[in-house]
């Protein structure tokens, strides 16, 4: 079977969940056993539908686009007018930081081009703007469903989604939006952390040098100098000295499982931002060639927010698509590859879902939607393991 029939089989195979107001169900963010609200997975087969109908031009596709983006539009989907409702989890925040509300900007961004109605993304925009920008460091805060600024966001793919999937959002407002997207990407040398063997860590740097200084002391002369130390060490194996040894290596084992969900949204971004100067750092060669190496399959192999939680099956193709230096006829054997591990290990040809070695059945099969931004004759092209 070809992966572009795989999808819409999958896609077809959906209808029967779908509830009265449009949504689908819930899933609990895997690993983290934290309960969902419908929003996430609405929103990602939003886009599988779109891809779907762009594939065979059947109206039924189209018209589940409608559906679910009517339900993102809803009180359901964002009760009090502010953010997003994506999950609840006692002591969490209900926005899911920055990244449940980039989830749904992907998808309302998807609604307006295809459905051709600016409400879906004048909705995003709101939303987005919404969002207190720290101007500084180039990075946003938390907005919860109440309307409450909570802090900046901490954890760098985060950042890195919200940023990339508010650049698809096509609205009269766009150049304030891509104005705060280039700010956050002219700040990347100072935020991000990539180690040497080119591993994109989980948080961000700045927020490292704070938790460090912080630990020794809060006169702000000495706190200065320590952060202008820390800055030119960069160096994780200091790190390592200065804090919990088992925590940073905690931290390196999440980074792994994460490293291509990450170059999955630096990839959106370089579709908006073509010609910013980053594309063409060592640190991004260094990140998308680390996907390349044994060291990566093997690392990744048996890491629960990998295969099980964040698939690199799908990204590392479409990462390698848009940023690897690699031609077409490779692009192809690589891609063939990394789809048919991931649906070897995950997926179930009886129930038709990603629900083998998984915690979270109904957000990995949704996850089939990172897929989409395959170019076509790829999609055409590859041929699904059975």
């Amino acid at each position: 079977m070809m992966l572009s029939d795989f999808i819409i089989k999958t896609a077809e195979g959906m209808f029967e969940l779908q509830n009265e107001n449009g949504s689908f169900p819930a899933g609990h963010n895997g690993p983290y056993f934290d309960p969902e609200t419908s929003v996430r997975n609405s929103g990602h087969w939003l886009i599988i539908f779109a891809k779907c109908y762009e594939l065979t031009g059947d109206d039924k596709f189209r018209n589940k686009v409608h559906e679910v983006a009517e339900y993102l539009c809803s009180k359901d989907a964002r009760p009090n007018g502010y953010s997003f409702y994506h999950r609840n989890k006692k002591g969490k925040d209900k926005c899911n930081g920055l990244i449940g509300q980039a989830w749904t900007f992907e998808a309302l961004a998807e609604a307006t081009r295809l459905l051709n109605d600016g409400k879906y993304a004048l909705l995003a925009e709101e939303v987005f703007l919404q969002h207190s920008f720290n101007e500084e460091y180039g990075l946003w805060n938390r907005l919860e469903i109440d309307g409450r600024i909570l802090t900046i966001d901490g954890t760098f793919n985060h950042q890195l989604w919200f940023a990339a999937c508010a650049s698809l959002v096509e609205c009269p407002r766009n150049a304030e939006i891509m104005s705060r997207v280039k700010r956050f990407m002219d700040c990347l040398p100072r935020n991000l952390t990539i180690l040497k063997s080119g591993l994109v860590y989980h948080h961000i740097e700045r927020s490292l040098e704070e938790q460090i200084t912080n630990n020794f002391t809060q006169r702000a002369k000495v706190r200065r100098c320590l952060g202008s130390i820390i800055k030119a060490l960069r160096s994780i194996e200091w790190l390592e000295r200065i804090l919990n040894r088992r925590q940073i290596k905690g931290e390196i084992y999440r980074s792994v499982g994460y490293h291509s969900f990450n170059l999955y949204a630096f990839a959106i971004l370089k579709t908006q931002f073509s010609k910013h100067p980053f594309w063409n750092s060592t640190s991004l060669r260094k990140a998308v060639d680390y996907m390349l190496t044994d060291e990566y399959r093997d690392k990744i192999d048996n890491n629960k927010y990998g295969y099980s939680y964040n698939p690199p099956g799908f990204e590392v193709p479409y990462s390698l698509d848009i940023s690897g230096n690699i031609n077409k006829e490779k692009l192809t054997e690589i891609s063939q590859w990394w789809i048919n591990e991931q649906f070897r290990r995950c997926y179930n040809k009886k129930t038709g879902m990603m629900d083998r070695n998984t915690e979270d059945a109904l957000t990995h099969t949704a996850r089939i939607y990172e897929l989409c931004r395959l170019p076509i004759d790829v999609l055409r092209g590859i041929s699904v393991w059975e």
